[in-house]
């Protein structure tokens, strides 16, 4: 092998920094996917900002997702149950086949952890849903999650980056976070799993606040004319009976 290709292809991690993640797996530390990330980023003015440090700076909070019900009350009640599989087209689709009752939904939450509309549902685990995002809509205030899923909840609007309900859904959907999954996703037991390296995870955010208010006007644009949408169709449900929709 020439000494370029060695330094492509090879590199070397201390122990201590093995021993501090608790990760035995050599992609997690291989950087070269994370170079390339760096490399577009900055040709597209795009400032990478770990989620960690808007964690830290508490411009979001999260939480995850409640568990799963015995499968005797699936398809028994009227609480939704959000599955990986339902986190599609950034929204959440609701399973008739899945619905649980209410006082199991009560008892698993134990009222904590509701859904507001603008939180962001990220899939963390999974066979191949991983880094899949929805949002909630007012109209999903009440669903329970199964806990392969993690929420986002924007709890300052008003922050040096710009990021609100809209960006982020965009942001966290963006090609340059998605190549940032290839060294965090690792296989642990059967499944692979992100666990909580997506707070690791860089977003690329625009430099230019212009830009960023054109996509967030845009994306909000599009959630708002969905939703209005469904609100109608929930009238027309309510004024000419129960139909199946």
């Amino acid at each position: 092998m020439s000494s370029a290709a060695e330094r492509r292809y090879t590199f070397s991690q201390s122990a201590a920094d093995l021993r501090t993640k608790k990760v035995f797996v050599p992609r997690h530390y291989w950087n070269l996917r994370d170079l390339e990330v760096e490399q577009l980023a900055k040709a597209q003015n795009l400032c990478l900002v770990p989620i960690e440090q808007l964690l830290k700076e508490r411009i979001i909070s999260t939480f995850d997702g409640h568990g799963s019900p015995e499968a005797k009350y699936k398809g028994r009640g009227k609480i939704p149950y959000i599955r990986v599989k339902d986190i599609v087209n950034w929204e959440i689709y609701k399973d008739p086949t899945s619905r649980i009752p209410e006082d199991v939904y009560r008892r698993m939450t134990r009222n904590k952890k509701h859904l507001k509309p603008n939180d962001v549902l990220f899939v963390k685990r999974g066979s191949y849903r991983i880094g899949t995002v929805a949002m909630a809509s007012p109209f999903d205030t009440e669903v329970m999650l199964t806990r392969e899923i993690t929420v986002f909840r924007i709890e300052k609007s008003n922050n040096d980056y710009g990021i609100d309900a809209w960006y982020l859904i965009y942001l966290l959907s963006h090609h340059l976070v998605q190549m940032q999954m290839f060294s965090r996703v690792l296989i642990e037991t059967t499944l692979p799993n992100i666990g909580g390296r997506w707070r690791e995870l860089r977003l690329p955010i625009n430099t230019d606040p212009k830009a960023r208010d054109e996509i967030r006007r845009r994306i909000e644009h599009i959630f708002t004319q969905k939703w209005n949408a469904q609100k109608e169709i929930l009238r027309l449900q309510q004024e000419l009976g129960d139909l199946t929709t």
